[in-house]
């Protein structure tokens, strides 16, 4: 506040040593910039935006990160890397520069506005070009002499993790790769790769190269060619040398592999030498119009006037139409021209030739087959029906997006619903629970006596209850014995009944006891009855122990009887003989 106070007591003037530093704030406005506005929209399109940043050890940007900052998946289409490889390439626009900070960050200064953007100046043109080859991509798919011809396989990631992949040039295809870009992620012979980097005017001149199986020699004698690759030292030998340096200590251990290199600097992996047809072909003769290996092409040709035959190696490489001397890698689309990466963004820089696309120029024969009237209007009769399919797929699996998000959320809200009324229903219920117990106590405490007095008279009453209870228990246990004494005392009176088991009988009885001074029992107690908390096999309700104490047999022993005299007697009896 006292320095603001300063600049508004000093009016208009500001002096000189102020102005050498940042102003924000109220004195921004009032000397007329707005440096805050800018450092906040400048922050926010770096949130926003993808940064090139070289990755620590590398001293410039390869293709790797032109494909991670177009988007493009090196999986799913591999055909599409050469668009990160122009971009790799291509130069600065007129109006702008590329710096790079201490941390590897790479900005860019638009000169004319004098703006910074961590955004490339070309990146809109190489997006509109990726967008238009990948509808071209899909289309390729619906010709399959055209499809058959597309490399899809991800060679920038085979080059980067292999140093030791030997492979055909990737420019002309014909000769045998010695050299090996770290920028571009390529193999090229020497020939295609000067015609490439030697004269570029962009970053191509700055790149650097390894060489490969085919251009190197033993790293040891340096005379023959290498014929072994040991991983750790990276480097390559032939087996004699190999041998003598891996003989002892820790190289024992070293991971070696087999090299296979070519005995020629042509080579055509689909055909094979046809005079040994083992070895692949390194010379097509002029005149035999055969293929040959090295060593069978000097066996065939060393004597007679086979020795005057010549031995062709043509490798196709098309320059720019523009400045003729770097090899041409694209071919604008409205210009119909062959051009460089160069030459194509210093024509194209400004007015409506921003906005021309071209296409892959380094495959000769996919272009040439693009270039095909009959295949162009294939093209044109594809792209509407391509795009139809792709709207149609965009929306069904939008939704199905939207359904799926609707599922979820209407789950979402059927589980809150159902706790909601899970805790609504508990609640009631204990809410009744509640008013059940309430009730009970409230019925229970009307009747229980309120006052001590009536305490104690129910307390005396009820003693009294059980006293007279206990008195009539006792009047009947008496009665009881005196009918058990009686009982086994008559019981011989009858010849029919048997005594002893009369008396075996009445000791089963529950309740019996021994009279005092006498030689028989009776019953101390009455029975208890049909308990509430006796078993099913105990209860006298289902002919339980109560209805047969003790499991007695109650039948008699008729062994011990005389049927006939009991029959007689009990005849006698009924018919009244007596």
């Amino acid at each position: 506040f006292f320095f603001a106070a300063q600049i508004s007591a000093r009016g208009a003037e500001v002096p000189m040593e102020d102005t050498k530093r940042p102003i924000f704030g109220a004195e921004a406005e009032r000397i007329g910039t707005r440096l805050d506005e800018a450092t906040d929209e400048f922050l926010k399109e770096t949130k926003s935006c993808r940064a090139l940043q070289i990755p620590p050890g590398q001293d410039q940007l390869t293709a790797m990160e032109f494909v991670a900052y177009l988007g493009i998946n090196l999986q799913l289409e591999p055909e599409l890397s050469w668009v990160a490889r122009e971009m790799l390439a291509c130069p600065m626009p007129p109006q702008a520069e590329m710096k790079v900070s201490k941390a590897g960050v790479c900005y860019f200064h638009d000169l004319i506005n004098d703006y910074y953007t961590i955004e490339h100046p070309l990146t809109q043109r190489y997006l509109k070009v990726l967008e238009r080859q990948r509808l071209d991509l899909l289309c390729l798919r619906t010709k399959p002499s055209v499809n058959g011809l597309l490399f899809s396989q991800p060679d920038m990631l085979f080059n980067k993790q292999f140093r030791n992949l030997q492979i055909p040039c990737q420019s002309c295809g014909v000769m045998q790769s010695t050299l090996k870009c770290n920028q571009c992620l390529m193999s090229f012979c020497q020939s295609c790769a000067d015609a490439l980097h030697k004269n570029a005017l962009g970053p191509r001149k700055n790149h650097t190269f390894l060489t490969t199986a085919g251009g190197s020699l033993c790293s040891t004698c340096a005379v023959k060619k290498p014929q072994v690759f040991c991983a750790n030292c990276e480097d390559y030998f032939c087996f004699k040398c190999f041998e003598d340096m891996h003989r002892r200590g820790n190289r024992l251990q070293h991971k070696s592999m087999l090299v296979s290199v070519s005995d020629g600097d042509v080579i055509e992996p689909q055909k094979r030498c046809e005079e040994c047809e083992d070895r692949p072909a390194a010379f097509a003769c002029d005149y035999c119009l055969d293929n040959y290996c090295v060593q069978c092409f000097w066996k065939c040709h060393f004597n007679g006037h086979r020795r005057q035959h010549t031995a062709s190696k043509v490798g196709v490489v098309p320059m720019c139409n523009q400045c003729q001397n770097v090899r041409a890698t694209i071919f604008s689309e409205q210009t119909q021209e062959l051009m460089c990466t160069e030459c194509f963004t210093m024509l194209h820089a400004k007015g409506n030739r921003m906005l021309h696309l071209f296409m892959d120029a380094m495959d000769l024969l996919v272009l040439l087959e693009r270039l095909d009237p009959a295949f162009q209007e294939h093209m044109r009769r594809a792209r509407p029906r391509v795009l139809w399919a792709l709207s149609q797929l965009q929306g069904w699996v939008k939704g199905i997006e939207a359904r799926r998000n609707f599922k979820k959320r209407k789950d979402v809200v059927l589980m809150i619903q159902r706790r909601w009324r899970g805790v609504l229903t508990r609640r009631r219920l204990l809410g009744m629970l509640h008013m059940h117990k309430w009730r009970r106590r409230q019925v229970n405490n009307y009747f229980l006596p309120k006052t001590a007095a009536e305490r104690r008279a129910v307390k005396q009453k009820t003693t009294a209850m059980l006293s007279a209870k206990d008195v009539t228990t006792r009047a009947a246990n008496q009665s009881l014995r005196e009918l058990r004494s009686t009982i086994l005392s008559t019981a011989t009176a009858d010849p029919l009944e048997d005594a002893q088991m009369t008396r075996d009988q009445m000791d089963a009885l529950p309740g019996a006891i021994d009279i005092p001074g006498g030689s028989t029992g009776g019953f101390g107690s009455l029975p208890a009855g049909v308990s509430p908390y006796t078993s099913y096999e105990q209860s006298s309700r289902f002919n339980g122990a109560l209805a047969n104490p003790g499991n007695v047999q109650t039948a008699q022993d008729l062994s011990k009887k005389d049927i006939r005299s009991t029959r007689d007697n009990t005849l006698r009896q009924i018919t009244r003989l007596d």
